[in-house]
C-alpha cells in the first residue's frame, strides 16, 4: 500500500475544503468534502483503514482551525469511516438501492452527530430550526456526493 494514494488525494480535497468554505457557506451550513473522502476510503479499504483515516483527517482538520469544536471532527469522521467500512464488498450482495441508502444513512448520521454538538443551543430553544439546520447541512454535502457519484460511483470501489 503506497502512502501517496492517501496523501495526495487528502491534500487535494483538503485544499478544496479550505478554499470552498468562503464561497460555498450559507450561514453556518457548509459542505464537507473530507467526510466524502473518508467514506470513499472506508468503502474501498474496510473498517480499520476508514477509522484510522477518519481520525487522522479529523485531527488535521481540527488542528488547522477549520473545525468549530476541537475533537468533534476526529470523532464523527472515525464513526463514518467505521460505519462505511461495513459497505466494503457489499455492493454485489446487497441491492443497489440498499447500498445507496446505506451510505446516505451513514452521511446523515454523521451530520446528525455534528449538528447535535454544533447546534446544541437550537436543540433546546428552537427544535424545528435545529432539524432544518441538520437536514440542510446533510443535504448540502449529499448534493455534492450525488455529483461525485456521476463522475466516480462509490459502488465501483466495493
Amino acid at each position: 500500500m503506497k502512502w501517496t494514494k492517501y496523501v495526495i488525494p487528502f491534500f487535494i480535497v483538503y485544499i478544496i475544503q479550505l478554499w470552498s468554505v468562503e464561497f460555498l457557506s450559507l450561514s453556518a451550513i457548509r459542505p464537507d468534502f473530507c467526510v466524502l473522502l473518508v467514506l470513499y476510503w472506508s468503502v474501498r479499504d474496510g473498517r480499520f483503514s476508514g477509522t484510522i483515516a477518519g481520525f487522522i483527517i479529523g485531527l488535521l482538520t481540527d488542528l488547522s482551525g477549520t473545525g468549530s469544536f476541537f475533537g468533534l471532527s476526529p470523532m464523527v469522521y472515525s464513526i463514518t469511516g467505521y460505519a462505511g467500512g461495513y459497505l466494503n464488498g457489499l455492493y454485489t450482495k446487497l441491492s443497489p438501492v440498499y447500498f445507496t441508502l446505506s451510505w446516505i444513512g451513514i452521511l446523515c448520521l454523521q451530520f446528525l452527530l455534528s449538528s447535535l454538538v454544533i447546534f446544541q443551543d437550537l436543540l433546546i430553544s428552537d427544535l424545528p430550526l435545529f432539524w432544518f439546520k441538520w437536514i440542510a447541512s446533510a443535504s448540502y454535502t449529499l448534493g455534492f456526493a450525488g455529483i461525485l457519484q456521476v463522475i466516480f460511483p462509490i459502488h465501483r470501489l466495493s
